[in-house]
């Protein structure tokens, strides 16, 4: 099991379509889905520390709310590192 660290979240936005914005006044760093609207906002932490519980928690509402990703799979990726496999039967 990988460690989860704000690097590895910011790569699964990206993987879902998100790009990466700009830092607000408050050290939030925006990532917006063009094709949603969806926008996100998490604190410019350095990439190697592990995200904030209550902002996993936060992200994984917006990705199921907005369609992105459900949350049994983020829930996945959180404990795994990786999303899991899609069957195709």
């Amino acid at each position: 099991m990988a460690k989860l660290t704000n690097s590895i979240l910011r790569q699964l936005l990206a993987d879902l379509g998100f790009e990466l914005g700009e830092v607000t006044a408050k050290n939030r760093r925006t990532f917006r889905h063009p094709e949603s609207g969806c926008i996100l906002l998490l604190p410019e932490n350095k990439l190697s520390e592990p995200p904030r519980p209550a902002d996993l928690m936060a992200i994984r509402g917006h990705l199921a709310y907005q369609g992105h990703l459900d949350e049994d799979a983020f829930d996945c990726f959180v404990d795994e590192g990786k999303l899991p496999m899609v069957s195709n039967r």
